[in-house]
């Protein structure tokens, strides 16, 4: 008898991510169970997913609940979820008011260290995001034709370790800098905002980095840069767009390069060692 595919669960934030973690999982011969924390989110996934239900992440004990009546053990994070919706008026169930109140803050790392903890309280076991999404991981060197001119490389230095400062005490993952002084830092805003804000400040030719935390647990928030990204850098005149590399997650990759080439702006993989 032939044994049946294993069912996956996606929590599934907005973005172009979640769609590639169930593309992937599918691809590899998962059938996939999402729940979607937005409506459009479940509209642009519920014609690949196997199973989708829309729950708020305010719901947690429904999530759990519809998880486990699709068999699922094993669930991914991929997504991105607003900050900014813990500050709105949002009915919590009381699951999530005990797990919000035993984080005891509201940091992005905090807040998922505990849902990730209460995963697993309910016999869910959290899976590394690059388990299915390890081929997004940017290379090291150029990603493209356009490389860092000589005087920009010392900017780029100080950028990847401002953004991996920024990461390690959970502000946010992007940085803009512009001749040796950041002048903006991602916080609630989001990483394409502060670069809008970031390039305002800075003129044309500043530095766009965005990082991982030291230490970054794989099963959450590993850096994402998309098209949105290079469209506010674009726009704004950066220069470059730094990214860690091996630690953050490309979206359509040959197409980023092709565009980001055409834009004028250089796309890097950073390890901190310099440019290959």
């Amino acid at each position: 008898m032939a044994q049946s595919p294993e069912r996956i669960g996606l929590i599934a934030g907005s973005g172009a991510l979640a769609g590639e973690f169930l593309s992937a999982a599918r691809g590899r011969g998962c059938e996939v169970a999402v729940v979607a924390l937005s409506d459009p989110v479940r509209q642009e996934l519920a014609p690949s997913a196997d199973a989708i239900a829309h729950l708020p992440p305010s719901q947690p004990k429904k999530i759990i609940r519809f998880l486990r009546a699709e068999g699922v053990r094993r669930i991914g994070f991929a997504g991105k979820v607003e900050k900014r919706l813990l500050f709105q008026t949002l009915r919590f169930d009381l699951d999530a008011l005990r797990f919000i109140r035993r984080a005891g803050n509201l940091a992005d790392v905090t807040i998922m260290d505990e849902v990730v903890r209460y995963a697993e309280e309910n016999g869910l076991r959290v899976l590394p995001q690059t388990e299915f999404l390890g081929h997004l991981l940017a290379p090291e060197g150029p990603i493209g034709r356009r490389r860092l001119q000589e005087a920009q490389r010392k900017d780029a230095g100080y950028a990847i370790r401002m953004a991996r400062e920024a990461a390690r005490l959970d502000i946010g993952q992007t940085v803009v800098v512009r001749k040796g002084a950041v002048v903006a830092v991602e916080a609630v805003e989001g990483t394409d905002e502060a670069i809008r804000r970031g390039c305002r400040l800075a003129g044309r030719g500043a530095l766009v980095c965005k990082a991982a935390r030291p230490g970054q647990d794989l099963r959450y928030d590993i850096p994402v840069v998309g098209r949105g990204t290079l469209d506010a850098a674009r726009e704004g005149g950066a220069a470059a767009i730094l990214v860690e590399a091996r630690r953050t997650f490309l979206l359509e990759r040959d197409r980023l390069a092709r565009e980001a080439d055409a834009a004028g702006v250089a796309l890097i993989g950073w390890s901190g060692e310099g440019e290959r």
